[in-house]
């Protein structure tokens, strides 16, 4: 596929989710009967645009990335009774949730269906080292990992970590054998030269199928795994333990979109899932200016019986948005730095 045509797609695609996620806001809000001034695709200028019956502006902006839902009296003192500032807190709070909620949900949704016709990767004996723990138990190229201590395997990412997590000598590891399952016991897996786990083995991956039931559980356990990695990376910035490459801005995110449209259907749908994911679970940090971050005033309103002056969130919100903008900024020049250093590919 031309990449011109690969990177247009990518960005309907991003669009996609953001939209996907404005959608969650419009329809919490018209079910409590907020009035919505503008529903809108894209940012910039307006290509179309047309007025419902309620006052509500549907329109398509010029450039295909972003999106909005916008309240009246939402960041404006406006008070009416279809107002955002003049309806009850916890409404206001289902309205906020409902956008990253949808995003959550449409990851699942999205999961669901690239589990049931593709499968899933999971991780496979490729070679057994001779004298390790894995040759003595019996281990052979070919089985499929299926459990690690009782603890089913649910990705191929989360096996090293599994293994490593191991607090004793000796593990139980059930594999799948020629489409029979099979229970191996692994003994001395402390490795005292290294000061880590080592079972001895070479691990690649294997395709497997799932039933519709199991597909569905599968796909809430990946957005499960997703939402544990993210923090996992927050905390690994908090320690410092982060390079430029570790971080992607939209300018990578559009890459990697459009890499995955000139591959194949399945590298989208599964690029989608973790996008659409990480944006529901971006937008629930209390980040100031972001759905987290507005989250957070609500819930103090709650607490407090009575809101915190307008202008005073506003300022924290304005702030919150000038650091967000010089964020994306600055990952957009390091995305740059990356695919010109060749470091992002």
């Amino acid at each position: 596929m031309n990449t011109v045509i690969s990177i247009g797609v990518a960005l309907l695609l991003l669009s996609l989710l953001v939209m996907i996620h404005e959608m969650g806001h419009y329809f919490a809000g018209r079910a409590f009967g907020f009035s919505i001034l503008e529903f809108s695709i894209g940012m910039g200028p307006k290509l179309l645009k047309k007025k419902d019956k309620r006052g509500t502006e549907f329109s398509i902006r010029a450039f295909p990335i972003g999106g909005m839902c916008r309240f009246e009296g939402e960041d404006e003192n406006v008070v009416n009774e279809k107002s955002f500032n003049a309806q009850k807190v916890w409404k206001r709070i289902i309205v906020v949730l409902a956008g990253p909620v949808t995003n959550l949900v449409f990851a699942i949704l999205l999961a669901f269906v690239t589990l049931s016709a593709f499968g899933d990767f999971m991780p496979a004996i490729y070679e057994v080292n001779q004298s390790s723990p894995a040759e003595a138990a019996g281990m052979l190229p070919g089985d499929v990992i299926t459990q690690i201590d009782g603890k089913p395997v649910k990705f191929y990412f989360q096996t090293v970590d599994m293994i490593l997590a191991i607090e004793t000598e000796d593990l139980t590891m059930t594999v799948n054998r020629n489409g029979a399952e099979k229970q191996l016991y692994l003994q001395n897996i402390y490795n005292e030269e290294l000061g880590k786990n080592l079972i001895g083995v070479t691990i690649t991956t294997e395709r497997m199928k799932f039933g519709i039931g199991e597909s569905a559980v599968r796909s809430v356990n990946y957005v499960t795994a997703t939402l544990a990695e993210t923090f996992r990376f927050f905390g690994r910035v908090a320690q410092g333990d982060v390079t430029s490459s570790d971080a992607a801005g939209p300018v990578a995110i559009v890459a990697m979109i459009s890499e995955a449209v000139r591959s194949s259907g399945e590298n989208v749908l599964r690029l989608l899932v973790l996008i659409s994911a990480s944006l529901g679970i971006m937008n629930l940090l209390p980040i100031p200016a972001m759905d987290g971050g507005r989250l957070v005033f609500m819930f103090v309103e709650a607490i407090r019986g009575k809101p915190i002056a307008q202008e005073k969130e506003g300022l924290i919100h304005f702030i919150g948005l000038l650091l967000l903008f010089g964020l994306i900024i600055f990952l957009t020049f390091n995305d740059i730095s990356n695919l010109l250093n060749g470091t992002f590919s």
